[in-house]
């Protein structure tokens, strides 16, 4: 095992920890037991620095495997609490197995074992906009009306499955439910509903699996993860568990026919009638489709503002346009026309149609070749 400069061992030390915290909460509530849980989880120093998530899965499996190793009532409830709480699937089964062995060999369970994560799901709402673009989920939790709490995770979902971009726990569930149906109507254009469970867990798990690939990959440069993010973490991912027995099945992408479809939909419609025939606007077509698909991992259907400005700003996608000057005159007619054409097809509102087709002017005007400098924006 991997010594540290002071010649301590990291993961002998970090299961000491477990079981000393453990001394105090053997006898406290299920939900006392989650809370440190995920706090633990978080690998977070008082300043807020973290290592990489995968450096602490690497730790938090050798502490496992050490716990296993301890023939101590504290040792199998650390290990229960990872059993409930871990966010990698063999983690968990790791903690059962061992904890397991140990309680056959003759260890006490914790007072808590057949209640710690087994909550009772009490509501599940969310607000989202026309365009899928922004999703807030909260979800009430209770243990059988004790500890009642509520989770509220804002995802913005221009990227790939979301970006968790604000989170939050209350002990008073209806304060955050009551923001969620009051967001109904409101000038950002949301719809506030009930959730079905099986999809807030499909919605909460991308969003966490998101935030994580992208957070932890600085060249992205993308806005921070809100700061309780790594602390809320794992009770995030065990309430999403708790929400169902498995998440609703993703959104599907179309397939080589499904797209060819869309694309003839698109040039038979008034929407393109000003873009010229020929090879040139089927190149501009699949180069547009692509980036939706591959870039932004989208349907090239399901676009709104913010998808539209980051894709038209994808830096591939302008250093193609660079290199095929006859493609780059001919593109942003097409991308604006595009768009507009989805709003049709969606049978978006007229606000939300303004807003996205406002967005692909602003996003196709900079693509322009300087020769039309002067052009008053996408032709239509």
């Amino acid at each position: 095992m991997t010594e540290n400069p002071f010649g301590i061992d990291r993961v002998k030390a970090g299961a000491d920890f477990l079981e000393w915290n453990f001394t105090i909460t053997m006898k406290t509530s299920p939900w006392s037991v989650e809370e440190g849980m995920t706090q633990l989880l978080a690998h977070q120093s008082a300043e807020g620095f973290s290592p990489r998530l995968e450096i602490c899965a690497e730790d938090d499996a050798k502490i496992i495997h050490e716990l296993g190793r301890r023939p101590t009532p504290t040792a199998v409830a650390a290990l229960r609490g990872f059993q409930a709480m871990s966010t990698i699937d063999t983690q968990r089964e790791l903690a059962r197995i061992n904890a397991d062995r140990l309680v056959q060999q003759g260890q006490p369970e914790p007072p808590w074992v057949d209640t710690v994560g087994r909550v009772r799901v009490d509501d599940c709402w969310w607000a989202h906009d026309e365009y899928g673009e922004t999703a807030v989920v909260v979800c009430a939790f209770s243990y059988d009306g004790t500890d009642e709490h509520a989770i509220f995770v804002m995802i913005d979902r221009a990227l790939g499955g979301g970006m968790v971009r604000e989170i939050l726990l209350s002990m008073n569930p209806d304060s955050l439910l009551s923001i969620v149906r009051k967001a109904d109507g409101s000038e950002d254009g949301l719809v506030s509903e009930p959730l079905d469970p099986a999809l807030a867990r499909r919605l909460l798990e991308d969003a966490i699996s998101t935030s994580d690939e992208l957070s932890e990959h600085k060249e992205y440069n993308l806005r921070p993860v809100p700061v309780p993010y790594r602390k809320m973490r794992a009770l995030i991912l065990a309430r999403a568990r708790a929400l169902s027995d498995r998440p609703a099945p993703p959104e599907t992408l179309p397939n080589s026919v499904e797209i060819e479809l869309l694309k003839q939909s698109f040039l038979a419609s008034p929407a393109a009638a000003r873009l010229p025939a020929g090879e040139a606007t089927g190149r501009a077509l699949d180069l547009l489709i692509h980036q939706f698909l591959d870039a932004a991992a989208c349907h090239p259907l399901q676009i709104g503002p913010r998808r539209v400005k980051a894709v038209l700003g994808l830096p591939d996608l302008l250093a193609e346009l660079d290199a095929d000057p006859d493609l780059a005159r001919l593109f942003p007619d097409l991308a604006y026309a595009w768009v507009a054409w989805t709003a049709t097809e969606r049978d978006l509102s007229p606000a939300a149609t303004d807003r996205l087709t406002e967005a692909a002017r602003q996003a196709c005007t900079p693509q322009r070749p300087a020769e039309d400098a002067g052009h008053n924006g996408p032709a239509g």
